[in-house]
């Protein structure tokens, strides 16, 4: 869903996001969602389909449950993100910090950290020092 390293550096993420391919993906992830809805796969390809079609609300919704049954840092800082684009600010502030306590000095890591930044939050980040 949100890789701020690859996203808008990656020709493919355009077309991945063009209306008819978002449609195709949201259809298939929809599919494979619905002949499988405890995989973790899949609740996490159907709610970044969801994001990409602008249903937040909905991405929300999965990736919280997907949280639940696997709390990876990589689902979790895509629910902070989801949280951040809702306006649901203090609620994407504490799943950052989560994020940053799962894998600490890590890339993703430095990208909660600069998403706590941004949101005018301290953060006591090394890139900020430099």
């Amino acid at each position: 869903m949100v890789n701020n390293v690859e996203l808008f550096s990656d020709a493919k993420a355009s077309k991945a996001l063009a209306p008819r391919s978002r449609e195709e993906g949201m259809k298939r992830a929809k599919a494979a969602y619905e002949a499988n809805p405890d995989s973790i796969e899949a609740i996490t390809a159907y709610a970044e389909a969801l994001f990409n079609s602008h249903q937040f609300e909905e991405s929300e919704k999965l990736l919280s449950r997907a949280c639940e049954l696997s709390p990876s840092p990589d689902i979790t800082y895509n629910l902070a993100f989801v949280y951040a684009v809702l306006g649901k600010e203090d609620k994407a502030k504490e799943i950052y910090r989560k994020v940053i306590s799962m894998v600490p000095g890590t890339s993703l890591s430095k990208s909660a950290e600069y998403e706590l930044w941004k949101m005018g939050e301290q953060v006591d980040a090394k890139w900020l020092k430099r």
